[in-house]
């Protein structure tokens, strides 16, 4: 069992990854997750069994204290490039009358087989309402990186993965591809 000053006791769980025992709430998100730290697999794609150093510990502590710190204009950054990835994959489907595939709390079929009106989807803030759900937790990798898997409203088979590098987006996409 490891402890640091920061996160406290950390653990291993059943799926070779490390985290805090203790769920960290991230603003905007409304809900505390876990924190996973370091990357899950290693350059074999081989699950990460070695535990993060006392050094990489310090690190990944410094980078989620940057990232709480910074939340209001971090956040802002993301709903931005999150808006503008929806613009450029969904919004020529939802932006018209569609037919509803799959349904959830946001998007639900209409009656007699109608099609749903356009989501009228226009603002970041609009848009990141159908973003707010983490899935499971985040990761912190080296070099002051994080990696956020959102269930997103509006493709739930792939979901949306924002990747974050010294509190700037510098990638959106399908969980597991950015």
């Amino acid at each position: 069992m490891m402890k640091h000053n920061y996160f406290g006791k950390i653990i291993e769980d059943e799926w070779a990854s490390f985290h805090p025992e203790k769920e960290t709430l991230i603003p905007y998100f409304d809900k505390k997750i876990r924190v996973y730290l370091g990357a899950e697999y290693d350059e074999d794609g081989e699950e990460m069994t070695t535990p993060p150093t006392p050094q990489q510990l310090d690190e990944f502590a410094q980078t989620l204290e940057r990232f709480l710190t910074d939340i209001d204009k971090v956040i802002i950054d993301i709903q931005q490039s999150a808006f503008d990835y929806y613009q450029r994959i969904y919004a020529r489907y939802y932006e018209k009358p569609f037919e509803v595939i799959f349904e959830n709390s946001k998007v639900q079929k209409c009656k007699d087989e109608e099609l749903h009106p356009p989501l009228n989807i226009d603002t970041k803030e609009k848009h990141f309402e159908y973003m707010k759900g983490i899935v499971e937790g985040i990761r912190i990798w080296d070099n002051q990186t994080l990696k956020i898997p959102i269930r997103y409203d509006l493709d739930e088979e792939h979901g949306m993965e924002v990747k974050i590098e010294n509190n700037k987006v510098i990638a959106v996409g399908g969980i597991a591809t950015t």
